[in-house]
């Protein structure tokens, strides 16, 4: 994206502008984009660089230019774009719910689409709170934890944590309630994981009993992305987790947003450590980028007393069940399993994982973590007592620069310690990436790295 100094503005029309001034730094000149192809990206001037982001973060589930895609998109929109689910149902919408709820795990067979990852948290947590109106135990109150994102709606910025998002808006909320997040590589010194693993549980139980009969839904990324860079759960956390919130009747919504559709090499995310979610919230990679859709997808526990009750979701967006977009999500995930790219995910994750590993190196880099292919790079001023880099620093948006110019797209973090502090890279690049590709990612990053610290 290119922002346009003065002498070129009367020449743009005046939306164009306004959309990126908005959305862009005002004192930097963009590359051009111009197209995409598997895990490759080409700008105007005719340099390649490889998606290690997932175009920002795990968009790019089946890589760029997709032409079964495109044609489902065309296909669709030349017979029925949208259509008013009060009154109708529509065989391409129904196909795809359908193909939905068999990829996700037992049970939970009941999906909605919206049109995002924010839209698809509101809607969980609607959800929930209807679950407990259903059940005649009214409850307001959501929790989350810090150093975590769900969304940039105010309700989403609220239930996540993630310090620099959420500062400016916190007038406009109404502090749903917060856990610590489970970060083993920031625990207290001397703290065992074990240890460290039980005063988070104690920590839930405690807040549950403070706000007895009040928390609806505890909402929880399976593995946390920007706000963190990868960090997943302890063994036992959200098994442990799930048994303390099943004894309050409190709901588990899994924030699938990037973990879902195989990104983590499990068809979601939350199936590396049971089946502790009660609804899981979708978007980013299950349509891949060729359209925005999100979706909640609830297990059959949480819809019984919804049906019982007699009431609908109470919950309807313009572009919410929409056939164009089915059709997108049907195609993707069509793709997904024909290409077993879950697999792939699994396979070529670890040996995107290998080579991130042997950066251990470099004395800039404090850890690695993840799974499949979402990967996150901490990096850190001091080894030995994890010290981060100085905010002003920048450290991982320099790591980011040296690297675009190498060629290799990532996506630079920051807020890892105390919610302020520390830099964090995260990996999320289309799951059809090459080993040549992997391989030429961690070689940039090396360079990228040395040149940043010097």
């Amino acid at each position: 994206m290119r922002v346009h100094g003065p002498a070129t503005l009367d020449r743009m029309d005046s939306h164009v502008i306004r959309s990126q001034l908005i959305c862009a730094r005002y004192d930097h000149d963009y590359p051009m984009l111009v197209s995409g192809e598997g895990s490759m990206l080409r700008d105007a001037e005719g340099r390649s660089y490889i998606d290690a982001s997932g175009c920002t973060a795990a968009v790019t589930a089946i890589g760029h230019g997709v032409k079964e895609v495109a044609d489902a998109l065309a296909e669709q929109a030349t017979r029925l774009a949208v259509h008013p689910t009060h009154l109708f149902h529509n065989e391409t919408l129904e196909r795809y719910l359908t193909r939905l709820c068999a990829f996700a795990p037992d049970g939970f067979n009941h999906a909605w689409t919206i049109s995002g990852g924010t839209e698809a948290i509101e809607n969980a947590c609607k959800l929930a709170f209807q679950y407990h109106q259903a059940k005649g135990q009214p409850r307001h109150r959501l929790l989350g934890r810090w150093g975590s994102y769900h969304g940039n709606s105010i309700l989403a910025l609220d239930v996540g944590g993630m310090k620099a998002r959420r500062d400016f808006y916190t007038p406009l909320m109404v502090d749903h309630l917060h856990l610590s997040p489970c970060f083993a590589y920031r625990r207290p010194e001397g703290l065992s994981v074990e240890a460290y693993e039980d005063g988070l549980v104690a920590e839930l139980e405690q807040t549950l009993d403070a706000h007895r009969g009040e928390v609806a839904a505890f909402v929880a990324e399976p593995i946390v992305g920007a706000a963190l860079g990868a960090v997943g759960p302890t063994p036992r956390y959200f098994e442990r987790m799930a048994t303390v919130c099943r004894a309050h009747d409190v709901l588990m919504i899994a924030d699938e947003v990037m973990t879902g559709l195989g990104r983590t090499g499990k068809a979601f995310g939350c199936e590396h450590f049971g089946t502790h979610a009660d609804i899981l919230a979708c978007a980013k990679g299950i349509t891949g980028g060729y359209l925005p859709m999100g979706a909640i997808i609830a297990h059959d526990r949480v819809l019984d007393p919804i049906v019982q009750s007699g009431d609908p979701f109470w919950s309807g967006q313009t572009y919410s069940c929409i056939p164009l977009a089915a059709a997108v999500g049907d195609a993707v995930l069509k793709y997904i399993e024909d290409h077993d790219l879950v697999a792939r995910a699994a396979t070529m994750g670890e040996h995107l994982r290998t080579g991130l590993c042997s950066l251990l190196d470099l004395p800039w880099v404090g850890d690695v973590r993840g799974a499949g292919l979402f990967l996150g790079v901490e990096f850190v001023a001091d080894r030995a007592t994890k010290a981060p880099f100085r905010p002003e620093r920048g450290f991982a948006k320099r790591v980011e620069a040296e690297a675009l110019r190498r060629g290799v797209v990532t996506y630079a973090c920051r807020g890892t310690v105390d919610l302020t502090a520390g830099d964090h890279m995260l990996f999320a690049p289309p799951l059809v990436l090459t080993e040549a590709e992997a391989d030429r990612i961690v070689e940039v990053m090396r360079e990228a790295i040395t040149a940043a610290a010097s």
